[in-house]
């Protein structure tokens, strides 16, 4: 529970600066489609820019406890670094092509899927170090 919720609080952080360095990104659509809300109705442009990012660590989160079990079949072939890659590549492009969102840099969008594939490797190996040392003790 503690490791999702750190996945998912870096995740989010990762792809909020991903927004941050896109200077043309057009989220505007996903503004008008949540106009439809009544309590939505006076959202600011950076509503909109906070859910995109939960919605892809959430579904970044699940996409990892979904393909779980296929894992090890996966890296008989390959490695669980091109896993990771895959995983956030499918999420990322998915929430932004569903809330229609435009205008990101591709600079930073290839970074984040970098980064975020060595960061889920990272809390990956953490958190096995951290369950071997409970064991010891």
């Amino acid at each position: 529970m503690l490791l999702a919720l750190f996945r998912v609080s870096i995740l989010i952080v990762l792809n909020y600066f991903l927004i941050l360095g896109s200077s043309y990104i057009d989220t505007y659509q996903l503004l008008e489609d949540l106009r439809v809300f009544p309590n939505m109705a006076n959202a600011d442009i950076s509503v909109t820019y906070v859910i995109v990012c939960i919605s892809v660590s959430l579904l970044t989160m699940f996409l990892l406890s979904f393909f779980k079990p296929f894992i090890e079949i996966y890296l008989l072939h390959y490695s669980r670094y091109l896993f990771y890659l895959l995983i956030n590549l499918i999420s990322l492009s998915s929430v932004y092509i569903i809330f229609r969102i435009y205008g990101y840099s591709r600079t930073w969008m290839i970074l984040y899927i970098f980064f975020t594939a060595a960061f889920l490797m990272f809390s990956e190996k953490l958190n096995k170090f951290r369950l071997s040392f409970t064991r010891e003790n």
